[in-house]
C-alpha cells in the first residue's frame, strides 16, 4: 500500500495527473478541488487511496491534499453503490464540511450531483448520519451556518454550495437580514 507520495506534476488532465517521483510517472486521479491546486512543474504532497479494480484489473490511485477528504472517500466507498469514481465526483462539488452537514441534515438536494439518484442519496445518508461523527472536520474550518439566510439566497436561485461558502465567512450570530444583504452584495459582484 501507498500512504502518501511527494513528486513534481508532469502532467495535469481533466480527472488525473501525472506525478513524477524519482523519474517513475504515477498516475493519481484527483478531485476538482484538489486538481485546481496543481500546476505543471509544481512540486505536490498527496495523501494516497490504492483502489484495486478487480473487474478491469487494475490499480488505481487517489490523491488528496487534506486528511478530511480522504476521510470522506473512505466512508463513502463503503456504502452499497459508490465507487471510487462516485465518491470523487461528490468530493468535486461538496468540501468535507458541507459533505458533513448536507448528510446530518438529511440535506439530499445538496447531495444531488449528476450519476447520483435518489435511492442512491438516500442510502448515503441512511448509511453515513450515524458514522459521520468519523468526519474529522478541521475545527477551525466548521461553524455553524443561519440556515434561513442560506434558504432565502437559494431561493433568490444562487447556487447552494456558492452560497454556502460565502455565508460561513460571517458569524452564525448576525441578524439573518444583516447576513441576506453582505451575501448578496458579494454574491452580485461574483
Amino acid at each position: 500500500m501507498i500512504g502518501n507520495l511527494s513528486g513534481i506534476v508532469d502532467e495535469v488532465h481533466s480527472d488525473h495527473i501525472i506525478l513524477n517521483v524519482n523519474d517513475v510517472g504515477y498516475i493519481v486521479y484527483l478531485s476538482a478541488k484538489t486538481l485546481n491546486a496543481c500546476s505543471t512543474g509544481s512540486k505536490i504532497k498527496l495523501l494516497i487511496e490504492t483502489c484495486a479494480n478487480n473487474r478491469e484489473n487494475i490499480t488505481q490511485l487517489y490523491g488528496f491534499i487534506s486528511r478530511e477528504e480522504q476521510q470522506c472517500l473512505r466512508l463513502l466507498v463503503k456504502v452499497s453503490g459508490v465507487s471510487y469514481k462516485t465518491a470523487m465526483s461528490i468530493l468535486s462539488k461538496l468540501t468535507p464540511e458541507q459533505l458533513f452537514l448536507a448528510i446530518m441534515n438529511e440535506d439530499k438536494a445538496t447531495l444531488k450531483i449528476s450519476g447520483l439518484g435518489l435511492k442512491l442519496i438516500n442510502r448515503i445518508i441512511t448509511e453515513l448520519s450515524g458514522k459521520v461523527s468519523k468526519l474529522e472536520i478541521n475545527n477551525s474550518n466548521f461553524h455553524p451556518i443561519n440556515e434561513d439566510a442560506l434558504s432565502a439566497l437559494i431561493n433568490l436561485g444562487y447556487e447552494k454550495t456558492r452560497v454556502y461558502d460565502t455565508i460561513k465567512k460571517y458569524r452564525p450570530n448576525l441578524d439573518t437580514k444583516e447576513i441576506i444583504r453582505m451575501a448578496l452584495k458579494e454574491l452580485s459582484t461574483l
